[in-house]
Order: C-alpha cells, then sequence, then structure tokens
C-alpha cells in the first residue's frame, strides 16, 4: 500500500455515527471509516471506497470502557489481527500516549503529544463563551509518531473548525529510512483520532 503523503483526515462532528474520510495529497478518499453508534465497545470499520461498500478492516476494543482498552485491528478478508493500538497506561492521563503493536504484539511504534500544555490551553480556551472557539482554532495539537528506537517518522496535527475535525499526517523520515507498514501507520492514525475525539 504506497501512500501519497501528507495524509489528511476529516472528522465530521454533525454526523450521527463518527465517520472519517482520509484523503492522500492528492485529494484522492484512500480509506472510508465509519465508528458504529450505541455498541458498549467501540467499534469501527474501514472501508476501501467513499460508498462504504469494500469494508477492509475493523478495529474492536477489548473492553467495554477504560483508558487500558486495546483496540484490534482485523483484516476482514482473512479475520487476521495485523496490529493493535493502545493507550499507554497511567502515562497517558497527562501526556497522551499510544502504543502500536504488530501482529505478534510487539510494540513498533509509539504516539505521544508534542506539548501537553497545549491540550490543557485547546481546553480551557474553547470554553470561553462566544470568542473561545475563534481563538482555539489557531491552536494546534500536535502529535509525534516515533519508532522503537525514538526515531521520529510522522507528525500528526490537529485543526478545528465549525464543521468538523482534521487531522494531518506528515511524514518526517524520508522513505526507506525505517520499516513501518505504512497501512498500519493509516490505521493506527484513525484510531488515535477517534479515541482523541473522545478526549474532546
Amino acid at each position: 500500500m504506497a501512500i501519497n503523503y501528507p495524509l489528511q483526515a476529516t472528522f465530521k462532528i454533525l454526523s450521527l455515527s463518527p465517520e472519517v474520510a482520509v484523503r492522500d495529497a492528492s485529494g484522492s478518499v484512500i480509506l472510508q471509516v465509519k465508528q458504529k453508534a450505541l455498541t458498549l465497545r467501540e467499534e469501527t470499520t474501514v472501508f476501501a471506497d467513499e460508498a462504504k461498500k469494500i469494508p477492509l478492516y475493523k478495529m474492536l476494543a477489548d473492553r467495554i470502557m477504560g483508558f487500558r482498552a486495546v483496540h484490534r485491528i482485523t483484516r476482514l478478508s482473512d479475520n487476521t489481527v495485523i496490529g493493535s493500538v493502545k493507550a499507554a497506561g497511567f502515562r497517558s492521563l497527562w501526556r497522551t500516549q499510544y502504543d502500536i503493536t504488530d501482529s505478534s504484539d510487539t510494540t513498533i511504534l509509539t504516539v505521544r503529544e508534542e506539548n501537553p500544555w497545549i491540550k490543557v490551553l485547546d481546553e480551557v480556551v474553547g470554553e470561553i463563551p462566544l470568542v473561545g472557539f475563534v481563538i482555539a482554532s489557531f491552536i494546534n495539537p500536535r502529535y509525534l509518531m516515533t519508532d522503537e528506537n525514538g526515531t521520529l517518522l510522522y507528525r500528526i496535527t490537529k485543526k478545528r473548525s465549525l464543521i468538523d475535525r482534521n487531522f494531518t499526517l506528515e511524514q518526517v523520515a524520508p522513505d526507506g529510512h525505517h520499516s513501518a507498514d505504512e497501512r498500519l501507520v493509516a490505521l493506527a492514525l484513525i484510531q488515535v483520532i477517534f479515541l482523541e475525539h473522545h478526549r474532546g
């Protein structure tokens, strides 16, 4: 799965069921994602098309709720678990951190909030009547995706608008300088977006 970076993931706020469209640098939708509404355990389906007729992956939490939940990513063509996304326990209460594992449950990537104070500022300013939303629109939390050696591979930036939330995934490390599975990177980005949406 060759990806044309940067990726733009748009989260529709007004949709009854949370939904994300992932576009590549050319503006083409490469994945359409829909989270099942009114379920006890978070369940998300990743489709290959905007019409949502070709399901590719399913991401399902292993428990009803809690920051220790593990979201397993299953390839639907053969029902194989290819990896998972999980919050890094108590460390994620202050600074957001998610561990991405491969099919053998080995951590291969980590997503960390670049500056947790930006999140605090974003939440506080957003509560100010009338002008809060306008000011908060200029506050963009960022997340860093690193490999097991701590090498920075990707940067995720969150932006808000009146009708949606946008997340941009930029590739930092040049092609060939890392062995991260781009398919798993894109799916981890999607799961992190949904988890961060629930955090506010």
